[in-house]
Order: C-alpha cells, then sequence, then structure tokens
C-alpha cells in the first residue's frame, strides 16, 4: 500500500494534486512518468515545497489540456481546452452516499460549535470537506476508502473550526 499523501502546503501544489486526481491518476510514479519528471519532484511540487518549472508546466498544458494560469492563481477553469483532455477512464465522480455523509459531518459539527451557517455557506463548507476528503484518498473512486477517511476528516474539520472561532474575522466566533 501505498504511503498517505501529506497535504500540501501551497496552493500551486494543492491544484497539482487536485489535476492529478481529477484525471484519474492516483499513481504518482505513471504520472510523473508523463510529465517526464521523477516521483520525487512531483511529490516535492505537490507538497510545495518547490515550484513547478516551466517545462513541467508545458508539459501539463501539452499532454493533459491543463490551464497554466489556473495551476499557477487558481483564476479561470482547470483545463485550457476540454477537447484536448486526454480520456481517461478512471475520473471520479461524487458519490452520494459519502458526500451524504460529509454533509451530515459538517452540519453536526457546526452544530455543537453553535455556528450556524446561511445554506449556501453550509454547502460550500461541505463541499470544500468532500474535495478535501477525495484528495486525501489514493483511490477518489473508492468508496470503501473514502469513508474509511471519515474519522480523519472530521479531526481535520474540528481542527479547522476550532482555529476559526479563535481567529476574528472569520464569521464564526460566539458573539
Amino acid at each position: 500500500m501505498a504511503r498517505p499523501e501529506s497535504e500540501s502546503e501551497s496552493d500551486i501544489g494543492k491544484r497539482l494534486r487536485l489535476l492529478r486526481k481529477t484525471l484519474g491518476q492516483s499513481d504518482v510514479k505513471a504520472f510523473a512518468d508523463e510529465l517526464g519528471i521523477g516521483k520525487a519532484t512531483l511529490y516535492n511540487y505537490e507538497k510545495g515545497d518547490r515550484e513547478p518549472t516551466s517545462r513541467v508546466l508545458t508539459a501539463l498544458s501539452e499532454v493533459f489540456g491543463a490551464n497554466v494560469h489556473w495551476i499557477l492563481t487558481g483564476a479561470g477553469e482547470m483545463f485550457a481546452d476540454t477537447s484536448a483532455v486526454p480520456s481517461r477512464p478512471n475520473i471520479h465522480t461524487i458519490k452520494p452516499d459519502v458526500f451524504r455523509a460529509v454533509g451530515r459531518l459538517v452540519t453536526s459539527l457546526h452544530k455543537v460549535e453553535g455556528i450556524t451557517l446561511p445554506p449556501d455557506a453550509l454547502f460550500d463548507e461541505q463541499s470544500s470537506a468532500y474535495n478535501a476528503l477525495i484528495e486525501r484518498a489514493e483511490d477518489p473512486s473508492d468508496a470503501d476508502e473514502l469513508t474509511s477517511l471519515l474519522p480523519w476528516l472530521e479531526t481535520r474539520l474540528k481542527r479547522q473550526l476550532a482555529a476559526a472561532k479563535a481567529s476574528p474575522g472569520t464569521g464564526k466566533r460566539e458573539a
């Protein structure tokens, strides 16, 4: 079994990992090989220890149709031209049972903390939590693996809520 991926310290690293997983690539080595780089180099990019070179950004664009502007800034669409995206059989879809479980978890943790969010904000929190779960998974299409990661997600959300309540300006502090 592969080692669990550590959380990225950079936004670019998070977007690179999301791109790889969106393309259905749970095998880091295979993805790195397609880019012409080593597995450790890709790990360093995704972890945020290094930033991708222009050659790697060009390869991401040419090989996978990735939008370099999105990789660097988060603005725009993930793919520059969706018709250029190679067909991938393993692109994951939302698992309704897991999404509902994540939604119940987010709702209950907010309730325990006495935090009431408007419906749109609550949905944003649920979506963000589900995306974090998918990013953490080795195989985002495996509902059993996603379900087994719910305790990790709960711990992460509790920490985030505690930090948000303690920080001014988040709108989550008690009145």
